[in-house]
């Protein structure tokens, strides 16, 4: 615990950060919504916010480098902030879609300084032990985040100020603390061929991971919206969320314990099999479930497919040799950034083609297709053996500056 109370302002920090950063994926689509947009159209916002992300992550070595972790936070904090605002003053597409690329950049960078100074703050034998806290609040915060402001119209601009707020607050704990930041990190780039031919089903389920819960996520509120309870609108919507991200937050230590035991790449294959089963009986028979079965299997899906990216990086993990695995972590997330570029495109032309049926079809699909990819993948390839296999750690595709965590069992690193 002592470890953890050296580092818990960065872990509040973060806390706060992703209050925020849930109320944002549920204001932003149910904003754009009313005021008229399209779901291609709010589906290709989102990827744009995931270029942002994707650019911040790339470019945050060199802006640590330059400015420093407290610096860089402080700086991406009040520029987020400001957007969040910005978007109450002028209710425009056009201008949303450019905030909400900057935010992705600025969002990647105070992922990146928070986690990088983790990376040098906890020392190895506690270290799964404090990203597992670590990862657990920041779901945590992602669930409530939407609640506060459950009720209030998407375009009400007491709820961006509620965005404001947090993200203004998440500065605090960063600024004040008492931890010596960390030197500027360093950072060189695996090529993706090098990483595919590492492990296949790990870049392959990262890749999918991004485009169906980026795209899912994105629109889900959309959804959601319609329903009565709660009172509809954006309470409704946050429950759903809620429920999702519960599913996931409950299975994400069983099924990663389970996997340190079985093959991993089973243990994904049959979360995306249940996953895809759940999502495909929403778009198929979402009428007949009434609104609280909806949540229910909702929730089923959540389990699954927003837990299993920390079990694609733990088999990547069991396959790299441990001077690559910052290499190969760094590389996985660029994977998962592309993805989720890719996803809310294609769930906003699958939403608007076939409504519910065209967004849950969707990601059911890629899911049952996931799953029998990582079947085939284990007739192609054997498990590592016993012993090889490194204990799994909770890991949320956030920008890695985490480059510098190693989720290898420390214990059996000094042994060896």
């Amino acid at each position: 615990m002592t470890e953890t109370r050296n580092v818990l302002a960065l872990i509040i920090a973060v806390m706060i950060l992703q209050i925020a950063g849930g109320l944002m994926s549920v204001l932003t689509p149910l904003g754009l919504e009313a005021l008229g947009t399209q779901p291609q159209t709010i589906g290709m916002i989102a990827a744009l916010y995931a270029s942002g992300f994707m650019l911040g992550a790339w470019t945050a070595p060199r802006a640590l480098a330059t400015f420093g972790n407290i610096r860089l936070f402080a700086a991406a904090a009040a520029v987020t902030s400001a957007g969040a605002l910005s978007l109450s003053l002028w209710y425009n597409e056009g201008f949303w879609a450019v905030v909400r690329v900057i935010q992705g950049v600025s969002f990647a960078y105070m992922f990146t300084s928070v986690e990088s100074w983790l990376g040098v703050a906890v020392p190895d034998k506690a270290r799964g032990n404090v990203m597992g806290i670590y990862h657990t609040g920041a779901k945590l915060s992602l669930m409530i985040g939407p609640f506060f402001v459950a009720g209030l119209s998407p375009l009400d601009s007491r709820a961006y100020s509620w965005a404001a707020l947090f993200l203004t607050l998440a500065l605090v704990p960063v600024c004040l603390t008492r931890q010596e930041q960390p030197a500027p990190p360093g950072r060189s780039a695996m090529p993706l061929g090098r990483l595919y031919t590492l492990a296949p089903a790990a870049v392959i389920g990262v890749a999918l991971s991004g485009v169906i819960n980026t795209g899912m996520t994105a629109l889900i509120p959309i959804y959601f919206e319609g329903f009565s309870m709660g009172g509809g609108g954006t309470t409704a919507a946050a429950i759903a969320g809620a429920a999702a991200w519960m599913g996931g937050l409950i299975v994400q230590w069983p099924a990663g314990r389970l996997s340190d035991r079985l093959e991993r790449r089973m243990v994904i294959a049959v979360m995306c099999a249940v996953s895809g089963l759940a999502a495909l009986g929403i778009a198929v028979f979402g009428r007949s479930l009434g609104e609280t079965g909806v949540i229910i299997v909702l929730s089923v899906w959540g389990a699954g497919s927003l837990s299993f990216y920390g079990l694609c990086v733990a088999h990547a993990i069991d396959r790299t040799p441990k001077a690559a695995i910052p290499q190969v972590m760094s590389g996985l997330l660029f994977v998962w950034a592309g993805g989720s570029i890719v996803g809310p495109l294609l769930s906003g032309f699958a939403m608007r083609g076939a409504g519910r049926m065209g967004l849950f079809g969707l990601a059911g699909i890629l899911l049952v297709i996931l799953a029998m990819i990582m079947v085939w993948r284990v007739s192609k390839r054997a498990a590592p053996e016993e012993g090889q296999q490194e204990d799994w750690s909770p890991i949320l595709p956030t920008p890695l500056a985490s480059v510098e965590l190693d989720p290898r069992n420390p214990e059996r690193d000094a042994e060896a």
